[in-house]
């Protein structure tokens, strides 16, 4: 019985190990798996298109899927100080614009003060060697008298001038914080006297054709006083006056949200306060040439041809706080605005004066010589501005406006200089003050976020 039961069981056994062997998926032939299955894993996946490939259930997968955020924390986190940026920027603006302005021009300004007791066309200051003065009436080398043209600045105009304005505005509290600055381009003025400057005629009957009478010589003059004495400083043989001015500033604000800002009202009027300053810095060249006496006691006196040479320049710092109020109308996509604003602030000015063999300079024939003074006077300032602003997309706008700015208490290099002299050379150099007008067109873009 047990020998029937041994072999029965080995029979059912050799039939199933085939069915278990497939049961658990190896599917090797005869001879087994080979010797390294243990190192090369289970056997790849057929291709999809293989006939031996099949589609992977569908309806029981243990495939889970998860969707994360964006923010993955740790290391993929803002910083405090990002978050603060993102959110300051959020709703900042930026805006550029191309300036067409024009500032005050000197006008009829003439190089050289009225003398006491009027102007004498035909008296000429000649420096006598070593020490003193001597006023003669006429031309240096005839003695005959000589006619005067006075250099004015009424053709030197500071129209148009080209330049570029940069703002920048973000939100902080409860309003806007604001930077603004501009920069115009160096205007150049030059005038040249020396095709005005004719020598004398003197009449001569032998000549083809006669020359019945005597024609004056032509000088550059400037007139001034020595000593009480009126008189002209002559370039004889040359002249040429430059002008430049350069003029820049920059202003930081603080504009306050309207209290009816948001509600959907016409008009929103916003007080603003905040600091300003501006540069406003020119200078004035005059140089050329005359005939300087050496010695009178010939007949005629002897000269020798020298430079002379004037150089005034201003630089003006102003600065201090300004108030103000920012008013807007919104019609539909328009938006239009008017600015007025104040400084009450210091102008803290360099003038400077160098000369070059003027005559009546110095007694004691030291004719180079330089002035300097640095101080600090009360300038205020006024600067209104018109503005409208067209929305022709989501964030880009076209900008236009009108700027009308005054300045007090600004130096200017033709009143640096003084013409009403003593002997001593005091009174040259003699600083004043003006005031002036910058104004002109804008027109830009602006980006709103």
């Amino acid at each position: 019985m047990s020998g029937r039961m041994t072999l029965g069981s080995l029979f059912v056994l050799s039939a199933l190990i085939p069915g278990l062997c497939q049961a658990q998926g190896y599917g090797y032939g005869p001879g087994g798996p080979p010797g390294a299955w243990q190192a090369q894993g289970p056997a790849p996946a057929p291709p999809q298109n293989s006939p031996g490939y099949t589609t992977p259930p569908q309806g029981n997968s243990n495939t889970i899927y998860e969707q994360l955020p964006d923010d993955l924390g740790f290391l993929h986190e803002d910083s405090p100080l990002e978050s603060v940026l993102k959110n300051l920027f959020r709703h900042s603006y930026f805006r550029g614009e191309y300036l067409l302005w024009t500032a005050g021009s000197p006008g009829n300004v003439l190089l050289g003060g009225q003398p006491a007791g009027g102007f004498i066309p035909s008296t000429l200051e000649v420096p006598l060697a070593p020490n003193t003065f001597n006023v003669t009436g006429g031309n240096p080398l005839t003695q005959n008298p000589a006619t005067a043209v006075i250099p004015s600045l009424d053709a030197f105009a500071l129209k148009n001038i080209n330049g570029y304005r940069g703002t920048m505005g973000v939100p902080i509290g409860p309003g806007n914080a604001e930077l603004s600055a501009f920069i115009l381009g160096t205007r150049t003025n030059e005038f040249d006297g020396t095709s005005l400057i004719t020598p004398e005629i003197t009449a001569n009957l032998l000549a083809t054709p006669p020359i019945l009478n005597t024609t004056p010589a032509t000088f550059i003059g400037e007139p001034v006083t020595v000593a009480g004495v009126a008189g002209q400083m002559l370039f004889m043989s040359g002249y040429q006056a430059i002008m430049k001015t350069s003029i820049w500033g920059t202003e930081a604000n603080y504009i306050m949200d309207a209290p009816n800002e948001g509600t959907g009202d016409l008009i929103t009027i916003s007080p603003l306060f905040g600091f300003r300053y501006l540069n406003y810095r020119e200078s004035l060249s005059q140089f050329g040439g005359y005939q300087f006496v050496t010695d009178n006691t010939t007949t005629p006196v002897t000269t020798s041809p020298e430079l002379r040479a004037l150089y005034s320049q201003s630089n003006n710092n102003f600065y201090g706080p300004q108030f103000g109020t920012r008013v807007e109308m919104k019609v539909s996509k328009v938006t239009f605005g008017a600015e007025p604003k104040v400084m009450l602030g210091l102008n803290t000015y360099t003038a400077a004066l160098s000369t070059l063999n003027v005559p009546f300079d110095n007694p004691a024939n030291n004719t180079n010589q330089s002035y300097f003074k640095t101080a600090s006077v009360f300038a205020p300032l006024a600067d209104f501005k018109v503005s409208t602003r067209v929305n022709i997309s989501q964030y880009a706008h076209v900008y236009v406006a009108y700027n009308l700015m005054w300045v007090g208490s600004l130096s200017r290099p033709y009143d640096t200089i003084g013409y009403n002299l003593s002997a001593s050379g005091a009174g040259l150099f003699n600083p004043k003050f003006s005031d002036t007008i910058i104004q002109g067109l804008s027109v830009g873009g602006e980006l709103r976020f």
